[in-house]
């Protein structure tokens, strides 16, 4: 579905990736981590086609989007929905407005046309009491929900997710993470998740992508996270392998 071919980007001096090249298996998720300034969140930006490699390509559903022409990246961008770490909604747009707004302001459908889409939307998504609530009136993990809606009414092929858990209580990132999954799966989509969220990644990831110094590194299953080898793994969840290992030996202790 996607796939990155020997990819080299600078920005001035700046050498962000260094020769990355890995797969995104069709209807799984892939996970994309590394460090903060690692450049994993240009990953996203490479594959919308906001910004073009100095080499390399980045094939999205068969096509080379570093070679297309804005018109067509248009049309190859509306295979793909995008939930920001931000969310993005608007703030004087309802709820079912928010979720509703593609279709409407942009494909120009009626809203009596659209209304039915957004509603079982909302229902799937546990939002459907909160309609009519702006933005302003919802806490942190119900926006991360709207944003999800929003992605999701135009059936796209690609999911790509920032940073979707952070900035939420242990609470709703557990929340936010099984309706990822549940989404994911009921409208057979492919994911893209960037994040540091080790134990998000390890729930709901199929594959899992180490982005560190530039490079990549396939990890493969997220449970190499716990036991991979290679020291770049080892170094990045070290704390994390060290808590579960911690947590592990206490729970036997209880037992």
């Amino acid at each position: 579905m996607i796939s990155f071919e020997g990819v080299q980007l600078s920005f001035g001096s700046h050498q962000v990736l260094r020769d990355v090249s890995f797969s995104v298996t069709s209807g799984q998720m892939t996970a994309v981590l590394g460090p903060s300034g690692s450049g994993k969140s240009t990953i996203l930006r490479l594959i919308m086609g906001l910004i073009r490699p100095q080499q390399g390509r980045v094939i999205v559903d068969g096509e080379d989007v570093t070679k297309m022409s804005e018109r067509r990246l248009q049309r190859s961008r509306r295979k793909m929905g995008m939930v920001f770490q931000h969310n993005a909604l608007f703030d004087g747009l309802n709820v079912a407005e928010n979720v509703g707004f593609y279709p409407t302001y942009v494909e120009k459908r009626p809203w009596k046309q659209v209304l039915p889409e957004v509603e079982e939307l909302l229902e799937d998504l546990g939002l459907a009491d909160s309609a009519q609530k702006l933005p302003g009136e919802l806490s942190g993990g119900m926006r991360r929900r709207v944003a999800l809606a929003r992605s999701l009414i135009y059936r796209p092929k690609i999911l790509l997710y920032d940073e979707p858990t952070t900035g939420l209580d242990p609470y709703m990132t557990e929340v936010v993470a099984e309706l990822i999954a549940e989404m994911n799966e009921k409208y057979a989509v492919t994911g893209v998740m960037v994040s540091h969220d080790l134990p998000t990644v390890y729930d709901i990831a199929d594959h899992v992508v180490l982005i560190a110094e530039g490079q990549a590194t396939v990890v493969g299953h997220p449970s190499e996270l716990l036991r991979s080898e290679k020291p770049e793994v080892i170094g990045f969840a070290s704390s994390w392998r060290r808590h579960i290992i911690e947590y592990s030996g206490e729970m036997s202790k209880e037992e």
